[in-house]
């Protein structure tokens, strides 16, 4: 007898505590931003780029969105490139151009920045181009 009254009143209290809890004015949540680069405003060849350099480990160094925040970075020197710096920090150009030259040929004064010519010309592409997306993002 003495259980049960002991669980009636826990269960009384779990239930007070519960309609204490969900009852009453409560803020609206704030409405969330939308991303800047969600899947759906991405081309299909740019998504596939995105894919790639994730894939490639690209964003280890260059992080998510391309800051050069990648969980590599603070351990490197020199830093790796941040997509949104300015044209003239580039060692080749944030241009289709400039990063299929990067990507062929690495950087010769940074042995961290190796070539990937081995993905071939179709993928270095489409990483070029999520590149270009992430510097104009």
């Amino acid at each position: 007898m003495k259980t049960r009254a002991i669980l009636i009143s826990l269960f009384v209290s779990i239930l007070s505590l519960t309609f204490l809890l969900n009852c009453g004015d409560k803020e609206k949540p704030k409405e969330e931003a939308a991303p800047v680069a969600s899947a759906a405003t991405l081309s299909p060849e740019v998504e596939e780029g995105k894919k790639l350099f994730l894939e490639n480990g690209c964003n280890a160094c260059h992080g998510d969105t391309g800051a050069g925040d990648g969980a590599a970075a603070a351990s490197l020197n020199p830093k790796p490139r941040n997509y949104k710096a300015p044209a003239n920090e580039w060692k080749n150009g944030p241009t289709e151009a400039g990063i299929l030259k990067t990507l062929n040929n690495g950087i010769p004064s940074n042995p961290v920045m190796t070539s990937y010519k081995f993905l071939g010309d179709e993928k270095l592409k489409k990483i070029a181009k999520y590149v270009i997306y992430l510097n104009q993002n």
